[in-house]
């Protein structure tokens, strides 16, 4: 990444947590992360139902379960990510709701870092996430790895293809981080 938009981004990026009251921001958001290249792996049915479901009152109920944080730039909110602990033996923090106005920009990376740090400042070294075919790369340059692959159903209409990847931070690694 060029050193002066780095630089820029890290004056200008905004760390916040969100709330039901962000809800509306935060599906426009999603809605238009949609239309990014990195989701030519879905079909026009399932793009249709994820939209479905981010319009629905449905979505908010998924939201709430995890600890959403947003990035602005100058006050307009341009990424999302999340994460909520899983429970049981080997427990990890589930990385989710990574969604991106502006690719490559660097953004989705320091996102994915903070919720890493909040999560281990939980106490996890565990991270797994599900991803759709077009952002694995992504993930992956982020040190996740590739578990297995399946279905995830996030609603009776909606369910996408995604593989599963996991990521165990060493006792003195830090997460990933851009800024």
């Amino acid at each position: 990444m060029h050193s002066d938009l780095q630089r820029i981004l890290g004056d200008r990026l905004v760390l916040e947590p969100l709330g039901l009251d962000h809800f509306s921001d935060v599906r426009h958001l999603h809605c238009r992360a949609l239309a990014t290249p990195a989701l030519d792996a879905l079909s026009e049915e399932e793009i249709q139902a994820f939209l479905g479901l981010v319009r629905s009152p449905a979505y908010s109920d998924l939201l709430v379960r995890e600890q959403l944080y947003g990035a602005r730039f100058d006050g307009e909110l341009v990424g999302t990510a999340s994460w909520q602990g899983t429970g049981g033996a080997g427990a990890a923090a589930r990385i989710g709701s990574v969604f991106v106005r502006h690719q490559r920009l660097g953004i989705g990376r320091w996102l994915v870092g903070e919720v890493e740090q909040r999560a281990v400042q939980a106490g996890f070294r565990r991270f797994t996430v599900y991803a759709t075919a077009g952002a694995v790369p992504f993930f992956e340059r982020l040190g996740y790895g590739a578990v297995s692959r399946g279905i995830k159903t996030f609603s009776a209409e909606c369910a996408l293809p995604v593989t599963f990847l996991r990521k165990e931070l060493p006792a003195e690694a830090r997460p990933s981080r851009l800024m």
